[in-house]
């Protein structure tokens, strides 16, 4: 499966993330990854912060534990901001 169009560069994503949080991420490669109970082989990518956020990682994490690796960047971005404005919402 391609990569949408939309993002064409690293920059893409970051200034993108940048604009609806307010905080820079950048992607972690991993070759494996814990899918809910199942352990699946491959190259994954989850969405770090660069610097410390404003407490929405730490949430991230303790909200989705097993499924924060995704196979495609765009998969990882579109969740990660579905769970952003999940937060936000609560904030």
């Amino acid at each position: 499966m391609a990569e949408a169009d939309f993002f064409k560069t690293e920059d893409d994503y970051t200034n993108y993330l940048l604009d609806i949080t307010g905080h820079e991420y950048s992607f972690a490669v991993a070759s494996d990854r814990m899918w809910g109970n199942k352990k699946e082989k491959g190259t994954f990518y989850q969405l770090m912060p660069d610097s410390i956020d404003n407490g929405f990682f730490d949430w991230y994490c303790d909200r989705c534990p097993y499924h924060q690796f995704f196979k495609l960047k765009t998969e990882a971005v579109l969740r990660f901001v579905k769970y952003w404005l999940e937060w936000k919402k609560m904030k």
